[in-house]
Order: C-alpha cells, then sequence, then structure tokens
C-alpha cells in the first residue's frame, strides 16, 4: 500500500514526451517528478509521495536531507502565515510551525530540527527536541558505541542527538576544538547520570584505542628524530592539529608511554629515551 510522505517502491506504468507516470495504488496513476537518466515502463523505482501545492499526489526522486523521525540542520528559505520553510532537499519546502520553533529566525539561518508527522501525517519540523526525543535512558550502557549529531551548544557543552533517539551531552572539556552544530560523528557514552541523563565522549576511551594513540605518538617520534615539539603543556588545537586528539587523551597517551620508560617529557617536547633505541636493535 502506498504511503504519503514517505519513500516508496513504484512502478512505471505509462512514459509520454513530457511526463512519466507510476502506479499509484488507490490513488490511481501519479507524475513522477525529477527522474535521474533513463526510465522503462516496468522498471520499479525509489521515489517519494507527496501532496503538491495544488494537493495533488505527485511521486519525485529527489533525494531528502533527512526523514521522518530523523534529525537535520536544514537552510530557511522562507516565512509564511504558519511558519518559517526549510530546504530538505524535496521540491516542496518543509514546515516549521511558529509553535515548534525556538528564538528568532531569520531567511538564510539554519535551524536544528527533528521531522515528524502531524496528526494528517503531513511532515513538520520542530526545534523543541526535547518534545520528541529522550533525555533520559536505560536502553544505553557506558562504553556504548554510538552515532551522533550535534544539536547545539550551551555553556556546558554540546547537546548531541545519539541514534536519531536519545539526547546526551559532550562536555566542553572532553573536546580538543569547538564541533560544528549539524555535525556527524561516532561518539561512545561515558556515563548514565544518577538522574538517567547521557554524557558523551568522541574520543574513545577503551584501552584498546589508547594503545593505537600510543602506538602512533612512537612512530611520530620515530619519524622526526626522536622528538616530537609536543607536551603536556602544548596548547589544544596545536596537539589536534598534529595528532587529531583532545588534550586529555593526549596526556593520557604519553603519561602511560613515560611510565614504560619510552619517552621523556619537557615543558617544549617529547622525546624518545635512549633505551628504547637500544632495546630495539637487541
Amino acid at each position: 500500500m502506498l504511503k504519503l510522505y514517505h519513500r516508496n517502491q513504484l512502478t512505471i506504468t505509462e512514459i509520454k514526451e513530457y511526463s512519466v507516470y507510476v502506479d499509484g495504488g488507490e490513488y490511481g496513476p501519479i507524475p513522477l517528478r525529477d527522474i535521474e537518466g533513463d526510465v522503462q515502463i516496468g522498471e520499479r523505482v525509489d521515489a517519494y509521495v507527496h501532496l503538491d501545492s495544488a494537493d495533488e499526489v505527485v511521486a519525485t526522486m529527489a533525494q531528502a536531507i533527512a526523514e521522518i523521525g530523523e534529525c537535520a540542520y536544514l537552510k530557511v528559505v522562507s516565512s509564511g502565515d504558519r511558519g518559517t520553510f526549510l530546504d530538505w532537499g524535496l521540491p516542496k519546502d518543509l514546515l516549521l510551525p511558529f509553535s515548534e520553533q525556538l528564538g528568532k529566525i531569520r531567511d538564510g539561518d539554519h535551524c536544528f530540527v527533528y521531522i515528524f508527522q502531524d496528526e494528517r501525517q503531513r511532515p513538520l519540523a520542530s526545534m523543541k527536541l526535547h518534545r520528541y526525543l529522550d533525555e533520559e535512558n536505560d536502553d544505553l550502557e557506558a562504553g556504548d558505541a554510538v552515532d551522533l549529531m550535534i544539536a547545539s551548544e550551551s555553556e556546558l557543552g554540546y547537546k548531541a542527538v545519539i541514534n536519531n533517539e536519545f539526547l546526551g551531552l559532550i562536555y566542553h572539556g572532553e573536546l580538543a576544538r569547538p564541533l560544528d552544530i549539524g555535525a556527524k560523528m561516532k561518539g561512545w557514552v561515558k556515563e548514565i547520570r544518577d538522574d538517567g541523563k547521557i554524557n558523551l565522549n568522541i574520543n574513545s576511551l577503551r584501552g584498546e584505542a589508547r594503545d593505537q594513540l600510543e602506538e602512533s605518538i612512537l612512530q611520530k617520534l620515530e619519524e622526526n628524530g626522536g622528538r616530537l615539539n609536543l607536551s603536556d603543556k602544548s596548547p589544544p588545537d596545536l596537539i589536534y592539529s598534529v595528532c587529531q586528539v583532545s588534550k586529555k587523551n593526549f596526556k593520557r597517551a604519553i603519561g602511560s608511554l613515560y611510565k614504560q620508560r619510552l619517552i621523556s617529557i619537557s615543558p617544549e617536547f617529547i622525546e624518545l629515551v635512549a633505551d628504547k633505541e637500544e632495546g630495539d636493535k637487541d
């Protein structure tokens, strides 16, 4: 059965000089727009079905930036009597009703939104993420790998959407550099607080990752003649530019290497120790 405002597998039934039609089931033949390449009668295509500005059922092969039940960082294209319209990659822009907005919005701005359906099953956007995403969790555990989208910034850190289901927080102190709103990345659950809320980290805290970082630092030392102009006193952005990790994880790694007597640490650089080089020759 065809589902409005969703992607459907549809069969091409008619091809005319300027139009193509697909089998719309109970809606009969419906026009297919934004066709990619050549098509043939009987071919099955993946198309998004919706009502156009004249409330006619149409299908399009255009790809949405995000689907219903997902979050996205979308550009504001216009405003109307009912709210603000966002570009989500489809011919008909996505409505962000005034009741779902936070703060003042201007044309050309970007909004981080959750896409949902109203009582008539029409897609709408909301900036009020807490209405649709849980801030408390019983399913995740500390150490779980998760998919993140950065939603907003506060004095504490960055609020992130977890697996399009939950909201969590990445503290500023866990980061080597600022994050971009709308950015997608892998992350890890750092801890589940007593109130059920989720603290996150985008740097793996697992021993295997730390070992990989230690090996990476040793390799960089060897490539640079045994010395690297970084230390635990170096600025976070300089550490990130060289090693692509936070200062916190860098300090943890060089601290481990120091305890293993593989490196020495000075205020302005780290260096391979002679014993390590001699040990490699034995």
